[in-house]
Protein backbone atom coordinates (compact mmCIF):
# COMPACT_ATOMS: atom_id res chain seq x y z
CA UNK A 1 0.00 0.00 0.00
CA UNK A 2 1.17 3.35 -1.18
CA UNK A 3 2.38 5.44 1.91
CA UNK A 4 0.57 8.89 2.46
CA UNK A 5 3.57 10.81 4.08
CA UNK A 6 5.31 10.20 -0.08
CA UNK A 7 2.28 11.61 -1.92
CA UNK A 8 3.36 15.87 -1.50
CA UNK A 9 7.16 14.49 -2.02
CA UNK A 10 5.51 12.87 -5.29
CA UNK A 11 3.41 15.41 -6.32
CA UNK A 12 6.82 18.28 -6.03
CA UNK A 13 8.59 15.69 -7.81
CA UNK A 14 5.94 16.13 -10.34
CA UNK A 15 7.23 19.53 -11.29
CA UNK A 16 10.64 18.47 -11.80
CA UNK A 17 11.70 17.45 -15.37
CA UNK A 18 15.41 16.00 -16.28
CA UNK A 19 17.28 19.67 -15.64
CA UNK A 20 16.38 22.36 -13.02
CA UNK A 21 14.48 25.44 -15.35
CA UNK A 22 15.74 28.71 -15.83
CA UNK A 23 13.67 30.90 -13.40
CA UNK A 24 13.48 34.89 -14.10
CA UNK A 25 11.36 35.82 -11.33
CA UNK A 26 12.57 35.50 -7.83
CA UNK A 27 13.09 37.45 -4.44
CA UNK A 28 15.48 40.05 -4.34
CA UNK A 29 18.97 39.06 -2.57
CA UNK A 30 19.15 40.02 0.86
CA UNK A 31 22.83 41.71 0.43
CA UNK A 32 20.83 44.08 -1.93
CA UNK A 33 17.60 44.45 -0.34
CA UNK A 34 19.27 45.36 3.42
CA UNK A 35 20.53 48.49 1.47
CA UNK A 36 17.08 50.07 0.28
CA UNK A 37 14.56 48.56 1.11
CA UNK A 38 11.71 50.42 -0.37
CA UNK A 39 13.48 50.14 -3.71
CA UNK A 40 11.95 46.62 -4.01
CA UNK A 41 8.73 46.87 -2.29
CA UNK A 42 5.46 47.75 -3.60
CA UNK A 43 4.23 51.16 -2.61
CA UNK A 44 0.39 50.63 -4.26
CA UNK A 45 -0.45 47.11 -5.80
CA UNK A 46 0.74 43.11 -5.49
CA UNK A 47 1.32 42.19 -9.18
CA UNK A 48 2.16 38.17 -8.44
CA UNK A 49 2.40 35.74 -5.80
CA UNK A 50 5.03 37.54 -3.83
CA UNK A 51 3.41 40.19 -2.23
CA UNK A 52 0.01 38.57 -2.49
CA UNK A 53 -1.90 39.61 0.75
CA UNK A 54 0.40 42.65 2.00
CA UNK A 55 -2.05 44.12 4.22
CA UNK A 56 -0.95 47.59 3.02
CA UNK A 57 -1.59 47.00 -0.39
CA UNK A 58 -5.36 45.27 0.23
CA UNK A 59 -6.54 48.46 -0.60
CA UNK A 60 -6.17 47.95 -4.68
CA UNK A 61 -7.64 44.64 -4.90
CA UNK A 62 -10.94 46.16 -5.62
CA UNK A 63 -9.47 48.64 -7.93
CA UNK A 64 -7.84 45.75 -9.70
CA UNK A 65 -11.40 43.61 -9.85
CA UNK A 66 -12.88 46.86 -11.50
CA UNK A 67 -10.52 47.25 -14.06
CA UNK A 68 -10.87 43.39 -15.18
CA UNK A 69 -14.37 43.75 -15.32
CA UNK A 70 -14.18 47.26 -17.39
CA UNK A 71 -11.72 45.27 -19.69
CA UNK A 72 -14.35 42.25 -19.89
CA UNK A 73 -17.36 44.55 -20.87
CA UNK A 74 -15.36 46.38 -23.66
CA UNK A 75 -16.51 44.90 -27.53
CA UNK A 76 -19.24 43.64 -28.50
CA UNK A 77 -18.48 40.19 -27.21
CA UNK A 78 -20.21 38.03 -24.79
CA UNK A 79 -17.91 38.93 -21.47
CA UNK A 80 -18.74 35.43 -19.68
CA UNK A 81 -17.44 34.06 -22.98
CA UNK A 82 -14.18 36.07 -22.89
CA UNK A 83 -13.53 35.26 -19.31
CA UNK A 84 -13.95 31.75 -19.84
CA UNK A 85 -11.32 31.89 -22.83
CA UNK A 86 -8.93 34.11 -20.52
CA UNK A 87 -9.45 31.53 -17.42
CA UNK A 88 -8.65 28.40 -20.46
CA UNK A 89 -5.36 29.77 -21.20
CA UNK A 90 -4.40 30.45 -18.11
CA UNK A 91 -4.98 26.91 -16.87
CA UNK A 92 -3.14 25.83 -19.75
CA UNK A 93 -0.11 27.27 -18.63
CA UNK A 94 -0.09 26.08 -15.15
CA UNK A 95 2.91 24.26 -15.30
CA UNK A 96 5.06 27.34 -17.45
CA UNK A 97 4.36 29.95 -14.66
CA UNK A 98 5.80 28.00 -11.88
CA UNK A 99 9.03 27.58 -13.86
CA UNK A 100 9.01 31.31 -13.78
CA UNK A 101 9.49 31.44 -10.42
CA UNK A 102 12.39 30.66 -8.32
CA UNK A 103 11.02 30.26 -4.70
CA UNK A 104 8.36 27.56 -3.45
CA UNK A 105 5.32 29.11 -5.91
CA UNK A 106 7.07 26.68 -7.57
CA UNK A 107 5.81 23.37 -5.09
CA UNK A 108 3.31 24.22 -2.62
CA UNK A 109 2.38 27.97 -1.71
CA UNK A 110 -0.59 27.75 -4.49
CA UNK A 111 -2.48 25.52 -6.19
CA UNK A 112 -3.42 25.90 -9.51
CA UNK A 113 -6.81 27.89 -8.59
CA UNK A 114 -5.55 30.21 -6.91
CA UNK A 115 -2.09 31.06 -8.85
CA UNK A 116 -4.17 31.02 -11.81
CA UNK A 117 -6.90 33.29 -9.66
CA UNK A 118 -4.03 35.94 -9.42
CA UNK A 119 -2.47 35.61 -13.05
CA UNK A 120 -5.77 36.33 -14.72
CA UNK A 121 -6.93 39.21 -12.15
CA UNK A 122 -3.38 40.99 -11.90
CA UNK A 123 -2.93 40.40 -16.07
CA UNK A 124 -6.44 41.93 -16.57
CA UNK A 125 -5.34 44.61 -14.17
CA UNK A 126 -2.24 45.53 -16.50
CA UNK A 127 -3.74 45.55 -20.16
CA UNK A 128 -6.96 47.59 -19.11
CA UNK A 129 -4.44 49.82 -17.53
CA UNK A 130 -2.38 50.44 -20.54
CA UNK A 131 -5.33 50.50 -22.67
CA UNK A 132 -7.28 52.81 -20.90
CA UNK A 133 -4.15 55.26 -20.47
CA UNK A 134 -2.14 54.70 -23.31
CA UNK A 135 -4.62 54.13 -26.42
CA UNK A 136 -7.26 55.76 -24.66
CA UNK A 137 -5.84 58.50 -22.63
CA UNK A 138 -8.95 58.26 -20.85
CA UNK A 139 -9.21 60.65 -17.84
CA UNK A 140 -12.58 59.92 -16.17
CA UNK A 141 -13.60 61.64 -13.24
CA UNK A 142 -14.92 58.68 -11.55
CA UNK A 143 -11.87 56.74 -11.72
CA UNK A 144 -9.87 57.41 -8.22
CA UNK A 145 -6.90 56.25 -9.98
CA UNK A 146 -7.06 58.41 -13.58
CA UNK A 147 -7.71 61.68 -11.24
CA UNK A 148 -4.68 60.88 -8.87
CA UNK A 149 -1.00 61.83 -10.04
CA UNK A 150 0.61 60.11 -6.66
CA UNK A 151 -1.74 56.92 -7.75
CA UNK A 152 -0.56 56.66 -11.31
CA UNK A 153 3.26 57.21 -10.23
CA UNK A 154 3.05 54.63 -7.67
CA UNK A 155 2.25 52.25 -10.11
CA UNK A 156 4.68 52.99 -12.29
CA UNK A 157 7.25 52.31 -9.68
CA UNK A 158 5.36 49.34 -8.73
CA UNK A 159 4.84 47.45 -12.19
CA UNK A 160 8.98 47.82 -12.58
CA UNK A 161 9.93 45.86 -9.08
CA UNK A 162 11.43 42.47 -9.62
CA UNK A 163 9.30 40.87 -7.04
CA UNK A 164 5.96 42.52 -8.24
CA UNK A 165 6.44 40.34 -11.94
CA UNK A 166 4.09 37.65 -13.27
CA UNK A 167 5.82 36.01 -16.79
CA UNK A 168 4.85 37.84 -20.08
CA UNK A 169 3.81 35.50 -21.71
CA UNK A 170 0.61 35.57 -19.87
CA UNK A 171 0.76 39.01 -20.24
CA UNK A 172 0.58 38.16 -24.03
CA UNK A 173 -1.72 35.60 -24.03
CA UNK A 174 -4.75 38.04 -22.69
CA UNK A 175 -3.77 40.51 -24.95
CA UNK A 176 -4.09 38.62 -27.85
CA UNK A 177 -7.66 37.57 -26.68
CA UNK A 178 -8.09 41.55 -26.16
CA UNK A 179 -6.42 42.87 -29.11
CA UNK A 180 -9.14 41.43 -31.42
CA UNK A 181 -12.40 41.77 -29.10
CA UNK A 182 -11.23 45.65 -29.40
CA UNK A 183 -9.94 46.23 -32.62
CA UNK A 184 -6.29 47.75 -31.07
CA UNK A 185 -4.38 48.98 -33.80
CA UNK A 186 -1.30 46.83 -34.81
CA UNK A 187 1.19 49.82 -33.74
CA UNK A 188 0.14 48.82 -30.28
CA UNK A 189 1.77 46.31 -29.29
CA UNK A 190 2.21 45.12 -25.66
CA UNK A 191 5.56 45.74 -25.50
CA UNK A 192 5.46 49.19 -26.69
CA UNK A 193 2.32 49.92 -24.20
CA UNK A 194 4.49 48.99 -21.31
CA UNK A 195 7.22 51.66 -22.33
CA UNK A 196 4.75 54.02 -22.88
CA UNK A 197 3.04 53.69 -19.50
CA UNK A 198 5.81 53.41 -17.40
CA UNK A 199 6.99 57.43 -18.60
CA UNK A 200 10.93 56.43 -18.11
CA UNK A 201 13.17 58.97 -17.16
CA UNK A 202 15.50 56.93 -19.31
CA UNK A 203 15.96 57.25 -23.16
CA UNK A 204 14.88 53.73 -24.34
CA UNK A 205 15.09 51.98 -27.68
CA UNK A 206 11.28 51.25 -28.13
CA UNK A 207 11.78 49.34 -31.41
CA UNK A 208 14.33 46.11 -32.56
CA UNK A 209 14.05 44.09 -29.22
CA UNK A 210 14.23 40.56 -31.13
CA UNK A 211 13.42 38.17 -28.15
CA UNK A 212 10.89 37.89 -26.21
CA UNK A 213 10.93 39.50 -22.49
CA UNK A 214 10.64 36.91 -19.18
CA UNK A 215 8.24 39.91 -17.79
CA UNK A 216 7.64 43.74 -17.95
CA UNK A 217 11.24 44.79 -16.10
CA UNK A 218 12.89 42.10 -18.50
CA UNK A 219 11.34 44.02 -21.03
CA UNK A 220 12.88 47.52 -20.03
CA UNK A 221 16.46 45.85 -19.49
CA UNK A 222 16.11 44.99 -23.21
CA UNK A 223 15.19 48.11 -23.87
CA UNK A 224 18.62 49.38 -22.65
CA UNK A 225 20.61 47.15 -24.16
CA UNK A 226 22.83 48.01 -26.93
CA UNK A 227 21.82 46.60 -30.69
CA UNK A 228 24.86 44.72 -31.99
CA UNK A 229 27.51 46.53 -33.79
CA UNK A 230 25.53 50.03 -32.75
CA UNK A 231 27.47 51.02 -29.62
CA UNK A 232 30.96 51.41 -29.79
CA UNK A 233 31.90 52.31 -26.04
CA UNK A 234 31.36 48.67 -24.67
CA UNK A 235 33.55 45.91 -24.23
CA UNK A 236 31.58 42.06 -25.14
CA UNK A 237 31.95 39.75 -22.00
CA UNK A 238 34.10 37.88 -24.47
CA UNK A 239 36.55 40.83 -24.39
CA UNK A 240 36.80 40.45 -20.86
CA UNK A 241 38.78 37.93 -19.79
CA UNK A 242 42.46 38.94 -19.86
CA UNK A 243 41.91 39.55 -16.14
CA UNK A 244 41.95 43.21 -15.84
CA UNK A 245 40.27 44.81 -12.91
CA UNK A 246 38.87 47.72 -14.53
CA UNK A 247 35.49 48.78 -12.64
CA UNK A 248 35.81 52.80 -13.45
CA UNK A 249 37.53 55.92 -14.26
CA UNK A 250 41.19 56.23 -13.12
CA UNK A 251 40.03 60.20 -11.79
CA UNK A 252 36.53 61.64 -11.07
CA UNK A 253 34.83 63.92 -13.19
CA UNK A 254 35.88 67.27 -11.74
CA UNK A 255 40.08 65.73 -11.99
CA UNK A 256 39.29 64.78 -15.71
CA UNK A 257 38.10 68.32 -16.19
CA UNK A 258 41.38 69.83 -14.86
CA UNK A 259 43.35 67.30 -16.95
CA UNK A 260 41.84 68.37 -19.95
CA UNK A 261 38.69 65.82 -20.45
CA UNK A 262 35.44 67.99 -21.76
CA UNK A 263 32.08 66.05 -20.69
CA UNK A 264 28.85 66.51 -23.32
CA UNK A 265 25.45 65.26 -23.31
CA UNK A 266 24.25 63.56 -26.01
CA UNK A 267 20.37 62.39 -26.26
CA UNK A 268 21.04 58.71 -27.03
CA UNK A 269 20.67 55.64 -25.03
CA UNK A 270 21.68 55.56 -21.16
CA UNK A 271 24.55 53.15 -22.45
CA UNK A 272 25.48 54.78 -25.24
CA UNK A 273 28.45 56.49 -23.69
CA UNK A 274 31.57 57.26 -26.26
CA UNK A 275 35.00 58.99 -25.67
CA UNK A 276 36.37 60.72 -28.87
CA UNK A 277 40.58 60.53 -27.77
CA UNK A 278 41.04 63.20 -30.58
CA UNK A 279 39.41 65.47 -29.04
CA UNK A 280 39.58 64.85 -25.41
CA UNK A 281 35.57 64.70 -25.42
CA UNK A 282 33.49 61.93 -23.30
CA UNK A 283 30.02 62.05 -24.52
CA UNK A 284 27.30 60.97 -22.07
CA UNK A 285 23.21 60.80 -21.94
CA UNK A 286 21.30 62.48 -19.08
CA UNK A 287 20.40 60.63 -16.31
CA UNK A 288 17.99 61.84 -13.55
CA UNK A 289 19.26 60.53 -10.67
CA UNK A 290 16.44 60.72 -7.64
CA UNK A 291 13.51 59.83 -10.57
CA UNK A 292 15.39 56.03 -11.71
CA UNK A 293 16.50 55.08 -7.99
CA UNK A 294 13.92 52.00 -7.80
CA UNK A 295 13.90 51.20 -11.33
CA UNK A 296 17.50 51.18 -12.08
CA UNK A 297 18.11 49.33 -8.15
CA UNK A 298 15.74 46.78 -9.72
CA UNK A 299 17.86 46.06 -12.75
CA UNK A 300 20.44 45.60 -11.34
CA UNK A 301 18.58 42.92 -9.42
CA UNK A 302 17.80 41.57 -12.12
CA UNK A 303 21.08 41.16 -13.71
CA UNK A 304 22.79 39.92 -10.23
CA UNK A 305 20.40 37.22 -10.08
CA UNK A 306 21.82 36.34 -13.73
CA UNK A 307 18.74 34.48 -14.80
CA UNK A 308 18.86 34.98 -18.71
CA UNK A 309 21.72 35.91 -20.98
CA UNK A 310 21.04 39.35 -21.38
CA UNK A 311 21.12 40.04 -17.98
CA UNK A 312 25.00 38.03 -17.56
CA UNK A 313 26.81 40.92 -19.07
CA UNK A 314 25.85 42.95 -16.23
CA UNK A 315 25.15 46.42 -18.17
CA UNK A 316 23.52 48.25 -16.00
CA UNK A 317 25.19 46.89 -13.00
CA UNK A 318 28.48 48.25 -15.35
CA UNK A 319 26.50 51.17 -15.59
CA UNK A 320 26.40 52.32 -11.67
CA UNK A 321 30.18 51.14 -11.24
CA UNK A 322 31.14 53.76 -13.83
CA UNK A 323 28.79 56.24 -12.81
CA UNK A 324 30.54 55.97 -9.04
CA UNK A 325 33.90 55.58 -10.44
CA UNK A 326 32.99 59.31 -12.34
CA UNK A 327 31.31 60.85 -9.34
CA UNK A 328 33.15 61.03 -6.28
CA UNK A 329 32.43 64.44 -4.55
CA UNK A 330 29.93 67.45 -4.59
CA UNK A 331 32.60 69.22 -7.13
CA UNK A 332 31.27 66.10 -9.59
CA UNK A 333 27.78 66.20 -9.16
CA UNK A 334 28.12 70.05 -9.75
CA UNK A 335 30.07 70.08 -12.61
CA UNK A 336 27.98 67.24 -14.79
CA UNK A 337 24.76 68.87 -13.87
CA UNK A 338 26.30 72.04 -15.37
CA UNK A 339 26.71 70.16 -18.51
CA UNK A 340 23.07 68.39 -18.34
CA UNK A 341 24.49 64.83 -18.01
CA UNK A 342 22.82 64.55 -14.64
CA UNK A 343 19.68 66.02 -13.00
CA UNK A 344 18.31 65.80 -9.30
CA UNK A 345 15.14 65.63 -7.63
CA UNK A 346 17.30 65.19 -4.63
CA UNK A 347 18.25 67.50 -1.91
CA UNK A 348 21.95 68.87 -2.20
CA UNK A 349 24.83 67.25 -3.52
CA UNK A 350 25.26 64.95 -0.70
CA UNK A 351 22.13 63.18 -1.37
CA UNK A 352 22.93 62.51 -4.72
CA UNK A 353 26.42 61.33 -3.86
CA UNK A 354 24.63 58.80 -1.46
CA UNK A 355 22.65 57.30 -3.88
CA UNK A 356 25.19 56.69 -6.18
CA UNK A 357 27.34 54.74 -3.93
CA UNK A 358 23.78 52.52 -2.31
CA UNK A 359 23.47 51.88 -6.13
CA UNK A 360 26.87 49.70 -5.91
CA UNK A 361 26.72 48.00 -2.82
CA UNK A 362 26.78 44.47 -2.72
CA UNK A 363 26.84 44.29 -6.60
CA UNK A 364 29.19 42.40 -8.43
CA UNK A 365 30.13 42.20 -12.27
CA UNK A 366 32.03 39.30 -14.00
CA UNK A 367 32.25 41.34 -16.78
CA UNK A 368 32.48 45.06 -16.79
CA UNK A 369 30.65 46.66 -20.03
CA UNK A 370 32.69 50.23 -20.06
CA UNK A 371 35.64 48.55 -19.36
CA UNK A 372 37.52 49.46 -23.00
CA UNK A 373 35.81 52.85 -22.73
CA UNK A 374 36.94 53.36 -19.15
CA UNK A 375 40.99 51.98 -20.35
CA UNK A 376 40.99 54.50 -23.19
CA UNK A 377 40.00 57.23 -21.20
CA UNK A 378 42.81 56.31 -18.05
CA UNK A 379 45.54 55.68 -21.20
CA UNK A 380 45.01 58.98 -22.50
CA UNK A 381 45.18 61.05 -19.29
CA UNK A 382 48.73 59.49 -18.65
CA UNK A 383 49.97 61.24 -21.65
CA UNK A 384 48.91 64.44 -20.98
Amino acid sequence: MEADWLLPLKEKLGFLGPTLPTPSISKVPKKLRKVDKEAYSPQMVSIGPYHRGNLDLLGMEEHKMQYMRNLLHRGENDSVETLDNCGKAIKNLDFRVRECYADKIRFESFDATKLGEILLVDGCFIIELFYKYVIQQDTNLNDPIANNAWMVSALQHDLVLLENQIPFFILEELYNIFHERLNISTEHSLASLTVSFLNLKLNVRREGISTEPNHLLDHLHKCLLPTSGSDSSGSPPSNDSSGSKTRGFDLCASKLSKAGIQFKKNESHLLDIKFDGGKGVIEIPPFSVGATKSLLRNLIALEQCGFSNSCKTFHISSYALMMRSLIRSSADVQLLEEKGIITSDLEGSDSVLGLINDNCKNVYVKHFYFRELCEEVNAYIKTR
